[in-house]
């Protein structure tokens, strides 16, 4: 059965976990708890083929978590990678001042320390240093913190997310931007406390076996179920549909077109959340009213 809860940050906003993880690493203790195997022969994300104005680009959903069992991906990616001279990403983790936008953006306000104590206070009995390592932080912040020290409990960490694969392996690619790091440290700060809150209960209370239906769906490339866990994410805070999903969809389409309009490269090969290519105002279904021709790319057919 598909999750009713899970970690909203994991196939979106997930640049920030790769940078958190690299400037606080001493918050969480990662055990890598599978061995390496090679990739599952089934695997398939969900990839498309772009076509505007005589120009193209492949747009791959991601997660912001993986293993080294994961690469490399279906030899379709691989091959658009390969022939790609630009990888456009959600945001550059090199650039920004992680130290500047965690003060900016990441303090806890003092009143509603309470709560966010009652929240988590089963969890901190039996991780006393992280909580306490935490205590400072917003708590989407925290949220995020707990999620990725969970994933890694199961084997995933940030540093083998799908879009830092990539990142890693971009040779002499052109690196560019959809967003930037500190849009996305306001964004997510920008949520109103219950919303906050919402995501740090979820990150605390969802089962193993649902943050793991989430990584199966994405590796089946079952848009169907990524798009109704996004949908159960957001539970009854319509802002996390709205700012997180829906919003960003509309402008990162728009600079996609701009990036095939511009004709500086000969074909993008562009990474994103795997929640922003499915279900309501999903990437795809907005490219098309743009009047690209979005092909879905699988093992035999792109």
């Amino acid at each position: 059965m598909l999750a009713t809860r899970k970690s909203p940050l994991i196939f979106n906003i997930g640049m920030i976990y790769r940078r958190l993880q690299r400037y606080s690493f001493s918050l969480v203790v990662f055990l890598l708890c599978f061995g390496s195997t090679s990739a599952m022969a089934l695997d398939s994300p969900v990839f498309y083929k772009i076509e505007y104005q005589q120009q193209q680009a492949y747009l791959l959903g991601s997660i912001h978590i993986g293993r080294q069992d994961f690469y490399p991906l279906g030899q379709h990616i691989e091959s658009a990678f390969k022939q790609a001279d630009a990888l456009v990403v959600e945001a550059d983790i090199s650039q920004g001042d992680t130290g500047a936008l965690l003060q900016q953006y990441g303090a806890l306000s003092a009143d509603i320390a309470a709560d966010v104590n009652v929240t988590r206070q089963v969890y901190c009995q039996s991780h006393q240093s992280l909580c306490q390592a935490l205590a400072p932080y917003a708590p989407w912040l925290q949220s995020a913190q707990i999620s990725m020290g969970r994933y890694a409990q199961l084997g995933y960490s940030a540093d083998q997310g799908v879009d830092a694969y990539f990142m890693a392996n971009r040779s002499d690619k052109a690196l560019v931007e959809l967003e930037s790091m500190q849009f996305q440290f306001e964004l997510i700060s920008s949520f109103s406390t219950a919303t906050q809150m919402q995501m740090l209960d979820d990150s605390i209370n969802v089962s193993d076996a649902e943050m793991l239906d989430l990584i199966y769906a994405w590796r089946q490339g079952d848009a169907s179920a990524l798009a109704t866990i996004m949908e159960s994410q957001a539970g009854d805070a319509d802002e996390l549909l709205e700012k997180l999903l829906w919003q960003r969809n509309h402008t990162m389409t728009q600079k996609i077109i701009q990036l095939l309009q511009q004709r500086n490269y000969k074909q993008l090969f562009i990474v994103v959340g795997a929640g922003h290519i499915v279900g309501q105002q999903a990437i795809p279904d907005l490219l098309k009213q743009q009047g690209a021709t979005v092909t879905p790319c699988t093992f035999l057919q792109c």
